[in-house]
């Protein structure tokens, strides 16, 4: 498949018909393959049922602005953000579909004001924000009311839930647009019965709020663990996130039966120094094991750029394994070149992709560090890596 040219981009500036003067740290992201998971997933969950998608993180950090016009030409149905100011981006970069802000927020007048201005959907975890809410707009309203039935944590506790969804939707200036809960998922090997006692929970919920005559538009309590296996569970919306950026780990999650790729395409750096470590001394006090005629190069990738959190242990150089040596610098990563005798400056250094038939996946790094939320690897690209974004060519 032919792709066009990349949008680079490096702390918020296109530098397309510009030479980039940074270091040669790469993170391409494949944009096709987040059109291609939004489609999968709605030819698995069908027409009626809406999709959400997880935007948080600055997309899980695969780009806020470069995802989301992907994502909404893709047919997704509201974006969710935790971040007001991402909200704010997203509707100035000319995002039209309804944004839900996700519960996180301290209400008062300000956030009122700019939820109202951009045209979002909040929020209410408790009733003291519903009538926050209501006290504030100065027109009607939207909001979602989050329940927790079992992952203890942000949310209207189940048991006072009934009451609190009933009181927020008689309240002046607020349109119950739905309902939502974030079900826990338990490692593989938990009880079978786990997952479905939670969405027996907030499917009594429902029965609850709707006999006391209150209208509830959507609900939603499958995401990214639960879809494959539960579909929208029984629901009319899917709340998804890594599913969507094909942040998966193999032996944890099942992608059952949608056919997922990862839009985490590749880590690059180039060697920018080759040397022969001849030391005879203080062997023992070197930062790595030092063997005779052991050949190093230096990548300037280092922790402040994430990639402790981006290593399977090794790189690729010339299409072979390059163990890193000795713990990471800042802006530095040691490699062994011993056995890669014609290796030189500039040579392509892989971290994550393909090089000359060999491959180091994102799966094989999250395993690897045993990374159990895989979502981790691409939040930790920091921003002084320049992104390369990739699209078919039309």
């Amino acid at each position: 498949m032919a792709l066009s040219r990349p949008l680079l981009i490096h702390a918020g500036l296109v530098l397309n018909d510009s030479p980039y003067l940074g270091r040669p740290n790469v993170f391409e992201i494949d944009l096709d393959a987040i059109a291609s998971n939004v489609a999968e997933i709605r030819r698995f969950v069908g027409p009626d049922v809406q999709i959400f998608a997880a935007m948080k993180a600055n997309a899980y950090g695969f780009g806020l602005l470069e995802v989301a016009p992907v994502i909404q030409q893709a047919g997704i149905d509201r974006i969710c953000v935790a971040d007001l100011a991402e909200a704010v981006r997203l509707r100035k970069s000319g995002i039209t579909i309804p944004i839900l802000l996700y519960a996180g927020n301290l209400v008062d007048d300000a956030l009122v004001r700019v939820v109202e201005g951009m045209h979002l959907t909040s929020t209410i975890t408790d009733i003291e924000a519903a009538r926050s809410y209501a006290s504030s707009a100065r027109g009607s309203i939207g909001l979602f009311a989050k329940v927790d039935v079992g992952l203890e944590r942000l949310g209207i506790p189940y048991e006072q839930a009934r009451e609190v969804v009933c009181e927020a939707a008689r309240l002046p200036n607020i349109r119950l647009d739905g309902i939502y809960t974030h079900l826990h998922v338990p490692e593989p090997g938990g009880p079978a019965d786990y997952v479905e006692w939670q969405l027996r929970r907030f499917e009594a919920l429902l029965e609850q709020v709707r006999a006391a005559g209150v209208t509830v538009e959507v609900a939603v309590a499958a995401s990214t663990p639960v879809v494959p296996t539960y579909g929208a569970g029984g629901l009319n919306g899917i709340d998804v996130g890594r599913l969507i950026y094909g942040s998966l780990r193999a032996d944890r999650d099942a992608s059952g039966p949608l056919n997922i790729r990862s839009a985490f395409k590749s880590l690059r750096s180039r060697i920018i120094q080759c040397k022969t470590i001849t030391r005879t001394e203080y062997l023992n006090l070197a930062p790595f094991p030092v063997r005779p005629g052991l050949r190093m190069g230096i990548a300037p990738i280092g922790y402040s750029d994430g990639i402790e959190s981006l290593n399977c242990g090794y790189a690729l150089v010339r299409g072979r394994q390059a163990p890193i040596l000795g713990a990471f610098s800042l802006e530095h990563t040691r490699l062994d070149l011993t056995d890669i005798p014609d290796a030189t400056i500039g040579d392509e250094v892989v971290f994550v992709g393909s090089q000359a038939g060999a491959e180091i996946t994102p799966d094989a790094v999250a395993m690897h560090l045993d990374l159990n939320q895989p979502a981790r690897m691409a939040t930790s690209v920091r921003e002084s890596v320049r992104r390369e974004y990739l699209r078919s060519s039309t």
